[in-house]
């Protein structure tokens, strides 16, 4: 079945216990802090309201370091504690009947027979709503809770993440949707010749199948990823229904929308078998005075340490004593000189957007309460919305995320800027069907 061109919203609810959004003014309150799910429930319930497709959390396995230390990380809370998100999910499914949830797996450091049957258990038990957020591992934490001293090289990772893609499909094609038979007369449980094993022996795995579930209701769960160097846009362009994706401007969107376009053709499929969810950070204002008070009010909940945390996170260069009163292009230069940073955009995107004089510490609070990609009134925000989807191909949608506190922010995109997205015939007003797959991908 072809995609409608509709605007499907899938909400990344992954970060919003950290990085200062607890903090902001009428976060959290009436709900225990993170860990109690009354927050989440609340939020699957207010998402399944507005007709999203799901909710998404991004995982990491680690507690990246400061100068080689977690001390800051922890005090700060900065992208930390993180629990496993897939029992909140879990949780929330129990009280939604349409709503999606996408979580993260490694294909880094997990097995793939583990990841295929997990998310078909769970696909069961949550009626078909499950997605899974297929990852390629760059974090050395991460590295370093599984067994390795640091991260494995780019190469190795997305050969071993190409082969367990493999194993994953060859795994979920192992039993035939109609093999079950639960006959009562008989006492047969499931036709023996539709069922069959893989017998997988490659560079990485060794797997004689096969998947010891029954058909789960999507046959296969839904999968997102993201990664956008040539090797992330070429295992997205075989393996994936959906795409994460973000960039700073509707060229560079168009861009990205064209590159992955060609992989999914290289790969036998067609560019409307891949979808893209587009990084969509929202800020739902009456006007200018009111989004200048919220910028004032994100302002005042970071601490300025937390903030610099924050940038060295981002720019990955964990260990690296980044002073903050020391200028941002004198760092960048050192960092370059020594190889000690390797998310050289954010690098290259920090020389552009300050000039000699500027601290660290004064860019990272920047870059931290820096406006949304999507502020406005609601009509400004459908506006941009529908610009940049029918800009980029129509095929996907947005993964939106507030810049103010939860659940106040996500609640105002809900109330006021889906109904002027369904007025205007770009979002549906009902689900489609039962299932994640039903929803996201038609």
């Amino acid at each position: 079945m072809a995609r409608s061109e509709l605007i499907h919203l899938v909400c990344d609810i992954s970060l919003i216990h950290t990085l200062a959004k607890w903090r902001y003014p009428g976060s959290w309150n009436g709900h225990g802090m993170y860990g109690d799910p009354s927050l989440y429930l609340d939020l699957a319930r207010l998402l399944e309201h507005g007709r999203f497709d799901g909710a998404f959390f991004a995982d990491v396995a680690g507690t990246p370091m400061i100068d080689g230390q977690i001390d800051d990380t922890v005090e700060w809370g900065v992208a930390w504690p993180r629990h496993d998100p897939l029992p909140m999910a879990i949780a929330m499914a129990g009280v939604t009947k349409h709503l999606g949830f996408v979580t993260t797996m490694s294909m880094t450091y997990h097995h793939p027979f583990n990841v295929a049957r997990l998310y078909s258990s769970i696909d069961h038990v949550t009626g078909g709503r499950i997605a899974y957020n297929a990852v390629v591992s760059g974090f050395p934490q991460e590295a370093q809770n599984f067994g390795y001293d640091t991260t494995p090289d780019h190469e190795w990772r997305y050969r071993r993440a190409e082969e367990f893609q493999d194993v994953v499909d060859k795994l979920f094609r192992s039993v035939d949707p109609d093999a079950m038979l639960w006959d009562r007369e008989t006492g047969r449980v499931a036709d023996p010749a539709k069922v069959r094993r893989i017998d997988h022996e490659g560079e990485f795995f060794k797997v004689m199948g096969p998947l010891p579930c029954a058909p789960c209701p999507q046959g296969r769960p839904v999968q997102i990823q993201a990664g956008q160097s040539p090797s992330g846009m070429k295992l997205a362009g075989r393996w994936a229904d959906m795409q994460f994706a973000s960039s700073s401007n509707l060229e560079g969107m168009a861009a990205h929308r064209a590159q992955l376009d060609a992989a999914a053709i290289a790969a036998g499929r067609t560019p409307r078998d891949v979808g893209i969810l587009w990084s969509a950070p929202f800020h739902v204002v009456s006007g200018e005075a009111e989004a200048e008070a919220d910028r004032r009010k994100v302002a005042d909940s970071i601490p300025p340490r937390m903030a610099h945390v924050f940038l060295s996170q981002w720019w990955g260069v964990d260990g690296f004593p980044m002073n903050p009163r020391r200028t941002v292009h004198e760092t960048v230069a050192e960092l370059k000189e020594t190889g000690a940073g390797p998310n050289w955009g954010y690098l290259d995107l920090a020389l552009r957007m300050t000039d000699s004089k500027t601290t660290i510490g004064d860019y990272a609070m920047t870059r931290m309460a820096a406006p949304a990609f999507f502020t406005g009134t609601p009509e400004q925000i459908a506006d941009r919305m529908e610009e940049v989807h029918y800009g980029t191909g129509a095929n996907g949608g947005f993964m939106v995320s507030t810049k103010v506190g939860v659940p106040g922010g996500i609640a105002r995109f809900v109330h006021e800027v889906v109904p002027v997205l369904q007025r205007r015939g770009l979002m549906r007003k009902e689900y489609a069907g039962p299932t994640m797959r039903d929803n996201l991908l038609n």
